[in-house]
């Protein structure tokens, strides 16, 4: 095979970013790229199923690796994995299996492609750009096993691993499920729930998205099904902004929500993209360090809503 049929190969197994955003691999494996990054920095918490795979699968990882640097001719290869993950990091870092593994400290948002590549590389990805134009691949660690199976055995992707987990969950465990199996059974097949479901999400406490009743189907990227009961929901009301910039600090990729707020407010799309709004990963560090309870991230969410109908009626 040439770079353009191993591309048609992963679009046609169905192959996604296995992290959560869901983004077509064919599309990630990019020529020109000069270095593989391996991202196995599972930073939400809850979530293990990267860590399991990185025990359980490491010659897949390795072998699909190795596929990869022969089609893109890459020059470095690096595994990144938080420090907290101390046994995965010797699993893979054993010297017949011929990969650089760097650990990276255990802080969320770790795991974000754009926060990864400079803490492997130093590079900054520029608003608006993808990896590949600074010379970076990004593949989840989960993907870049598949991909390995899939050459091997030609099975598609139709099955995904979950962390199921959070207090209503009666026996936590990580679990192998067909995509399209209802989260409902997922839940019962751990045993059901302890107590009331306050708030089911797909996905982590911090980038996940609730769900309204457990008749969603697993999905592609999803790992995780968290039920959480009502002393884990904190429900508070939301109350003006007092300016104290912990939003800002806490931004990884160092936006104003204040400003961009104010920006929504006024129906200002050109201001909230002068302030780069598009940069936001949705991360929710905002939030959680917003003594106000203030909801910032839906506010980031509108706003780029915002700047992408305003583009669109300037197209039309």
């Amino acid at each position: 095979m040439n770079i353009n049929e191993l591309k048609k190969r992963i679009a046609d197994a169905g192959c996604v970013g296995a992290g959560g955003a869901g983004f077509p691999t064919a599309v990630k494996v990019a020529e020109g790229a000069d270095s593989l990054i391996i991202n196995a920095a599972e930073c939400e918490p809850y979530i293990t199923t990267d860590y399991r795979e990185c025990m359980e699968n490491s010659w897949d990882i390795v072998s699909g690796v190795q596929t990869v640097m022969e089609f893109l001719e890459t020059r470095q290869v690096i595994i990144a994995i938080e420090k907290n993950k101390p046994a995965a990091i010797a699993e893979l870092s054993q010297p017949e299996k011929q990969v650089l593994v760097k650990s990276l400290p255990a802080r969320y948002p770790q795991g974000a492609e754009k926060v990864l590549i400079a803490a492997c590389t130093g590079r900054q990805v520029p608003p608006g750009k993808l990896p590949a134009d600074v010379g970076c691949v990004v593949m989840n660690v989960t993907s870049v096993a598949f991909l390995a199976r899939y050459l091997k055995t030609g099975m598609p992707l139709v099955e995904k691993r979950l962390t199921v987990d959070g207090s209503a969950v009666a026996h936590p465990k990580n679990v192998q499920v067909a995509i399209g199996t209802p989260v409902g059974e997922v839940i019962a097949f751990c045993g059901g729930t302890r107590f009331k479901v306050r708030k089911l999400l797909m996905g982590g406490p911090m980038m996940g998205l609730a769900l309204m009743d457990d008749t969603m189907p697993v999905l592609k990227q999803n790992n995780a099904i968290l039920a959480l009961s009502e002393e884990d929901v904190l429900q508070t009301e939301a109350s003006p902004c007092i300016r104290c910039g912990r939003c800002v600090d806490a931004c990884p990729m160092h936006l104003v929500p204040p400003s961009i707020a104010a920006a929504y407010k006024n129906g200002d799309p050109a201001a909230m993209e002068k302030l780069d709004v598009g940069s936001c990963m949705e991360c929710g560090c905002c939030s959680f360090a917003c003594p106000a309870h203030r909801h910032i991230v839906q506010t980031m969410r509108m706003a780029k809503d915002a700047v992408r109908r305003a583009h669109m009626a300037e197209r039309a």
